[in-house]
């Protein structure tokens, strides 16, 4: 099968950092499969999340999507390839505290000026569990429920991959591996590709992905975790 997205020898270096965040990294996504990137705080998840996500340039190596390599896209180019592909799940949920749930659901198609649909956001709430929520605001939902919101957010575009950033990081236990569930069910519900940066082993663990390991600057497979593709 081809690769959604691939990495190819990338390397990023910080001028404050001597060594290298990522050194000579390949990775491959293709189209429908789960993946974690394991690693401790500071390791570089984040790092690599931001050049899958087109938010990073490569300081050498290539980014390709859809076999172009990204590195020579143009600002422009790259913006409207997020738009078109890619939902972001982040850790600190992110939502609008003026908005109804359904609200920031809908956000993201109305930053790209896209025709509200609010069916589309109802169901996706649906989903996710909050049916009877969306006309709730932020401050009256747990940190579950919130995150659960940013995960309708994140597919409201309907994406070709959606990459999460710690997305477990903000919540308790039981909620964290609700989250984790719930993204399992979704990827194979709705068939997207999933990249989830945890440093958490637990999570790792329950989302059942093909799992790397981020250490000094390499990046290395620990095996297939039960992924459904």
């Amino acid at each position: 099968m081809s690769s959604l997205v691939e990495l190819r020898k990338v390397q990023k270096v910080y001028s404050q950092v001597p060594t290298p965040v990522l050194a000579g990294v390949n990775l491959q996504i293709t189209p429908g499969e789960r993946l974690v990137i394991l690693g401790a705080s500071g390791s570089g998840k984040t790092t690599l999340l931001h050049l899958l996500g087109l938010l990073l340039k490569a300081d050498e190596g290539q980014v390709l999507m859809d076999g172009a390599d990204a590195q020579v896209w143009s600002e422009h180019k790259r913006a409207s390839w997020r738009r078109s592909n890619l939902g972001y799940v982040f850790q600190d949920f992110g939502l609008i505290p003026e908005l109804t749930l359904e609200e920031n659901v809908e956000l993201p198609l109305r930053i790209a000026g896209i025709k509200s649909q609010a069916g589309l956001a109802k169901e996706l709430l649906a989903q996710v569990g909050l049916a009877g929520r969306r006309k709730s605001f932020p401050s009256e939902v747990s940190g579950g429920e919130s995150q659960r919101v940013a995960i309708a957010r994140a597919l409201i575009g309907q994406p070709k991959i959606v990459l999460a950033d710690e997305p477990t990081g903000n919540l308790q236990r039981q909620q964290g591996e609700e989250i984790a569930n719930l993204f399992r069910k979704l990827q194979h519900e709705l068939g997207f590709s999933l990249v989830v940066a945890t440093h958490n082993e637990e999570i790792a663990g329950l989302l059942q992905a093909r799992v790397f390991r981020l250490s000094s600057g390499s990046l290395e497979c620990q095996g297939n975790g039960g992924n459904a593709q």
